[in-house]
């Protein structure tokens, strides 16, 4: 695989073990590691940090390696957005992997024909390898257009990564546009959106994932992707840095092998129906909101009593 890679990694030597032996399959000539350092005083995630550096030694194929370690803990949004940044100073397109986001054999087949097809389709930002749909088809080809950037898995361009603003310095007016009012006609999505990025903008959500977003929002740039999901998201669970749920629930969807050919839509548009069902389904919709929030609440409480009591305990339910 000529497409270069860049791994994202922090604390976890199982999830990352179980990326590289994936990755042992396609043997990518050319792969980037970014670990994040320890939090301070944490004398587990040194030796866990330790052990993932230990895993990404381990590369048997012929393959160059560049390594980026950083000795302390910057954090997730500053950690992988800087990370993105050194990629690129690079690359002029590549594959973006977290650590706890194993691909299926189609993902990076896939990543390559879209770099190669879009490279000079300015609008175009992003190629994800998510599927939130459970694998229902939107459009006649096998992948659609959307507004949602998702980031379990994805590829992008150097053209298209140097808009990322980490400062976010123009959504002041922005979320005051009537292009922000267009992006989401959904009232609700417009406030849930306008409501995560008023948190981010204030650092009291620690995350490059939103910033992205807003990027690319902000540039009116859209997504590929696929109508069969590509990427299986190991990393759920109490060890979890940004993400926990119990097992029964936390994968959605089966990792689905396509064909040989991968056919593309006739042209290109956002389908806003997709667009739609992925904000009630993968973002929550209106149960973000009161009060049809207690109802999600009581939800996870039959369904699933420690994954309620565990978001309770981190304040993420209130």
């Amino acid at each position: 695989m000529k497409i270069p890679v860049l791994i994202l990694a922090f604390n976890r030597p199982e999830t990352t073990n179980k990326l590289f032996q994936k990755l042992k399959i396609f043997k990518p000539k050319k792969i980037y590691i970014n670990i994040d350092g320890p939090r301070e005083k944490n004398l587990n995630d040194k030796k866990l940090c330790i052990e993932v550096e230990k895993i990404t030694n381990d590369i048997s194929w012929d393959c160059k390696v560049f390594k980026k370690i950083n000795e302390k803990n910057k954090g997730c949004r500053s950690s992988v957005s800087e990370a993105i940044n050194w990629f690129f100073q690079y690359e002029n397109s590549g594959i973006i992997l977290e650590d706890d986001c194993i691909p299926s054999s189609k993902f990076f087949e896939f990543c390559e024909r879209m770099l190669k097809k879009f490279e000079n389709n300015n609008q175009i930002k992003v190629v994800s390898g998510s599927n939130f749909h459970d694998n229902k088809k939107f459009g006649e080809g096998d992948y659609y257009f959307s507004k949602y950037a998702h980031c379990w898995g994805w590829a992008t361009w150097k053209r298209a990564w140097l808009e990322y603003d980490d400062k976010m310095e123009n959504w002041k007016e922005f979320k005051k546009s009537k292009n922000w009012e267009e992006l989401h006609i959904n009232f609700y999505e417009r406030k849930y959106w306008t409501k995560i990025f008023d948190k981010v903008i204030k650092r009291k959500i620690d995350s490059w994932a939103y910033v992205w977003l807003y990027s690319v929002w902000y540039k009116n740039g859209i997504t590929i992707t696929p109508n069969f999901n590509m990427i299986n998201n190991i990393g759920f669970g109490p060890d979890a840095t940004h993400t926990f749920k119990s097992k029964n629930i936390s994968i959605r969807q089966e990792i689905l092998e396509n064909s040989d050919i991968i056919k593309d839509p006739r042209e290109i548009y956002v389908n806003r129906n997709a667009d739609e069902i992925i904000f009630e389904t993968h973002f929550n919709g209106k149960f973000n909101f009161w009060p049809w929030r207690i109802i999600y609440i009581l939800k996870i409480l039959i369904k699933d009593p420690i994954t309620f009591w565990m978001k309770l305990k981190k304040k993420l339910l209130i």
